[in-house]
């Protein structure tokens, strides 16, 4: 499973491939190798372990902390690179009826769990293999990976059968509203204001020619 995690690490690096390697939204997935690397050197570890406060169990216990710790980082990093270049319109933005909003939300507290835990068991390491703390984070990491399935396939436009008003299958450029042109009648509009100027001028030169001669000569 260790090495499974770092092929899809290298996978999520890959994502990311038209960006460059300095990329800000890069760093998460560089400590997500450097977290997968550390369970794969636990997991080396595990056929040493002896008794619950031996050597290589409490450094099965240090080496785990340490990947928990760097895990959280990784999963705090995805929310900023998530808020950072994700396209958000129609169905796809801050809400719970984003599928993707869900999937950040169980992996963080998924990884924060796993960082709890793995104090506990440093701390007291009598109780590893009763303390079942991690069996939660389990659960949340399980539904968090289903919701992100999900927003894949999603994106994916995999579930264009659903209406709009289900919120998937809507991207930018996915769906196109062709506004239709009525058909015109009658004279084209006319603004008042052109009226009412006009009337003026009218009325004005009008009045000026009904003004007597003995007026304009009196004035």
């Amino acid at each position: 499973l260790a090495v499974v995690n770092i092929i899809i690490a290298a996978l999520y690096v890959w994502t990311w491939r038209d960006r460059s390697w300095f990329d800000v939204v890069l760093i998460p997935e560089y400590l997500n190798h450097i977290q997968a690397g550390l369970y794969l050197w636990s997991a080396l570890l595990y056929s040493k372990q002896d008794t619950l406060g031996g050597y290589y169990t409490m450094a099965v216990h240090r080496i785990e902390l340490s990947a928990s710790c760097v895990e959280l980082c990784t999963a705090v990093g995805w929310m900023l690179t998530w808020y950072i270049a994700y396209t958000r319109t129609l169905g796809r933005g801050f809400t719970l009826d984003d599928p993707d909003t869900i999937a950040y939300m169980t992996t963080t507290s998924n990884t924060l769990i796993y960082f709890v835990y793995n104090i506990q068991i440093n701390l007291r390491p009598e109780e590893y293999g009763s303390n079942m703390l991690y069996a939660y984070a389990d659960v949340l990491g399980f539904i968090g990976s289903v919701y992100y399935i999900f927003g894949t396939l999603r994106d994916d436009n995999w579930f264009w059968f659903l209406p709009v008003a289900g919120q998937y299958g809507v991207a930018v450029g996915r769906i196109e509203v062709v506004t239709k042109q009525l058909p015109k009648y009658g004279l084209p509009p006319i603004v008042i204001t052109d009226i009412c100027k006009h009337r003026r001028k009218t009325n004005a030169s009008s009045d000026s020619s009904t003004t007597p001669d003995s007026e304009l000569t009196n004035f």
